[in-house]
Parts: structure tokens; sequence; C-alpha cells
């Protein structure tokens, strides 16, 4: 709670759009996470069933639903709450990102149709998971070069064939939503039961972020029924691709921002702790200015990943730009920092059981996760050329020098 205290408590003053019940809300799913701090229980080897368990029992407490408007069931709590409790996450162990709020199910509230939306919310009240499954062989996550296609079968239905590869929660989500293209060759997405029949999976070990099951997912004639099963509208799947991102990468960058300042919490701790006993005499300077300017950027990142989930919910036309570099950025400076402090605790940091290198390592599987930091760097610099000859429209005058 302490450390929490120390990252959170300035920013109140900042946030006037949550309330005292709301930081309460973290105060609680702070205590809730100190639970599962010491990791599985004795017994039990699996990680992922641990994972989905600890999930679900938070969405019992309602953790899940914290954004989500009331009336879908949810407590309508402002959108940089969930940015703020992925940081919570984040601050024990990046194996947490999806303790909390809807993932990738935030696609059945903001862009399904009603029937999918009936079927699945109330699923993902219950802690139920959703995986994503865009990335292919031959373009990465470049969304617009995906050959993953539908052909027509009896009574409309479509069947789904192609293969995506590095999907994230691949045996834990009860479903999967699948980017391929429509008969008419435009880009679509459908949400599919993950006991489909049709569907075969190839796991791969990764270095990092190995708390949920990831790899290969093949889809052989996989059915969808286009009239209940897709994710908004026919050949919008670009524009469903790209809002959930808008969304969804902020809170990534929180995530990884909240694993940052764990490392800077425990490294500062075990400084102090060295003076006090007295095994060493003093902190030396250069120690000091790792820790002032780790913390800097660490809280820079942060407010500006909190930025973005604002904009992003108000519909703001740069969210998208925002979250990309935003993403990038945040995540690189928690690297960074990372890297910077581990050395500050000498040999014992770079244990093979340490804390510290567990978030090393995680946090290096998020600058490949939801977009290669060099590729939304490069798609952010190409926007905003674009968007260097067009007028910037305020509403308020900006002044003029």
């Amino acid at each position: 709670m302490n450390a929490l205290r120390r990252w959170l408590e300035p920013l109140r003053a900042a946030l006037p759009e949550l309330d005292t019940t709301a930081w309460d809300l973290l105060g609680h799913l702070d205590a809730h996470l100190h639970q599962f701090a010491g990791g599985l229980p004795a017994g039990q080897t699996d990680r992922s069933a641990w994972l989905l368990d600890v999930r679900q029992q938070l969405a019992s407490a309602g953790y899940t639903m914290l954004t989500i408007p009331g009336s879908l069931g949810g407590m309508d709590r402002p959108a940089v709450l969930q940015c703020l409790a992925q940081f919570v996450c984040g601050l024990h162990d990046l194996d947490l990102r999806d303790a909390t709020g809807l993932g990738h199910g935030a696609l059945v509230t903001h862009a399904a149709n009603l029937a999918v939306r009936d079927r699945w919310l109330a699923r993902l009240a219950h802690g139920h998971l959703v995986g994503i499954a865009a990335t292919e062989r031959c373009g990465g996550s470049r969304i617009r070069e995906i050959t993953t296609r539908v052909t027509l079968s009896r009574g409309g239905r479509w069947l789904i064939s192609g293969e995506k590869i590095w999907v994230s929660r691949l045996t834990e989500a009860a479903g999967l939503v699948v980017f391929f293209r429509d008969p008419d060759g435009r880009i679509s997405a459908a949400i599919i039961d993950a006991t489909a029949p049709g569907l075969e999976r190839k796991l791969i070990r990764p270095a990092g972020l190995a708390g949920w099951t990831w790899g290969i997912l093949r889809l052989r004639q996989v059915s969808v029924d286009p009239r209940t099963d897709l994710i908004g509208q026919p050949g919008r799947g670009l524009d469903v691709f790209r809002d959930h991102f808008t969304r969804f990468r902020p809170l990534v960058t929180a995530t990884a921002l909240g694993a940052a300042a764990g490392v800077h919490t425990m490294v500062a701790n075990t400084l102090y702790a060295r003076v006090r006993v007295g095994a060493l005499p003093h902190i030396r300077d250069n120690a000091l200015i790792t820790l002032g300017h780790t913390h800097a950027e660490i809280t820079a990142a942060l407010l500006s990943a909190l930025t973005t989930t604002r904009i992003a919910a108000a519909g703001h036309p740069q969210a998208d730009l925002w979250a990309r570099v935003g993403k990038a950025y945040g995540v690189a400076a928690a690297c960074r920092s990372v890297d910077e402090l581990i050395p500050l605790v000498g040999a014992a940091g770079f244990a093979a059981a340490s804390p510290l290198i567990k978030a090393r390592g995680d946090l290096a599987g998020l600058r490949y996760a939801d977009g290669i930091h060099d590729s939304l760097y490069r798609s952010g610099g190409k926007t905003i050329l674009q968007e260097a000859s067009e007028p910037v429209i305020t509403d308020t005058p900006l002044p003029v020098s």
C-alpha cells in the first residue's frame, strides 16, 4: 500500500473525475493483489490456470466491469480508472495484466452487434477472457496484408480458413476475435467460441510474459454466422482494429510502467535497508541520480498514458496517434528504467529467481506485443506528415506568436 500511495497519491489533484470511491477501489485492488504476491499456491503448477482463477476471483468483486456503463451491468467509472488499475496490476506482476477489466473483450461492448454483446457480456463479467487473432506471417501486425479469408457455406454461414501467429491467451481465452477477409475481399472481424470445431493450436514458449499461453492458431473452415458473430459491420475490420487499440494501448503502457515502478520501489527499499543496517555507509550519487531520473521518466510516461486514455474515451481524432507513439515510448521508458535500476542492487538483482529479472524479461516482451516499437513510431511519423498540411480545428482559439 505504501508503494501505491507513493506513486499515485500525487495524481489525485490531476484527475478530478475520480471521486473518493474510485480511489478506494484502487486501494482495495492493491490489497487483493497482495494476497497473490507469493505466486502459485503450494501443489499448483499451471500458472495460467492460476492466473485465470485470480481474474475470476477479482471479477466476482466487480473489478472486471470497472468502466462499463451501468446500463450494461458495469460500475460506470471514468476510463482513467482502468488505466490506473492496470498500473496497480503491473506494480505487483506483469502476469496480472489481465486481472481486471475486459482486455480484448472490450471489442464486445464497443464494436459488436447486440447479438454478440448479449451472448458474451455475462461471460466477461464472470472473468472469462477474450483473445485477439490478427497477426500473420506475411505481414506481422500489418492488418491490411492478412490472407485469412472466408468461403460461403449453406444457410448464409461463412467458413474461415487461415493461420494466425503470436496469439496470446491461446488456450485460456473463452473466445477469439479473428480478423479475416470476407466474401467481398474486405477486412472484417468476428468472435469465435474457443471450443469451435476447426481450431488448432500450437504453443510456443515465450522468453517473457509467460503467464499466459502463446503461439499459433490455425483455422480450418471454422464456421461463423455473419448475422450474429461479427464485431462491427462487414468490411469495417480496420476501423474496429484501430478503435480498439486506441483504447487498449494506453492500458498496456500503464501496466508496463507499473512494473517499472515496482522495480523502482524494490530497488529503493533495498538500498535504504542496506544503509539502515550498516551494510552500506551511504548511497552513491550515481544511484541517487538514477532513482531520480527513472522516477521522472515513469511518472511522465504514466501521465501521457492517462491523457491518451482520456482523449480516446472522448473520441479525439488524434487519440490513435497518441496511443501508438505513447505505447512505444512508455514501454521503452519502462525498459530503460529497469535496465538502469537493477545494477544498483548488485549481483543479487541478477539471480534467476529475482523478481527484478522477471520484470525485465516481461517488459522486453511488451516491446513486441500490441505493435513493435519501430513500426509504431514509423506509423506515427507517417500520420504526423499526413496531418502537417491539414488545418487544425480546435474548440478554443490557439495563440499565434
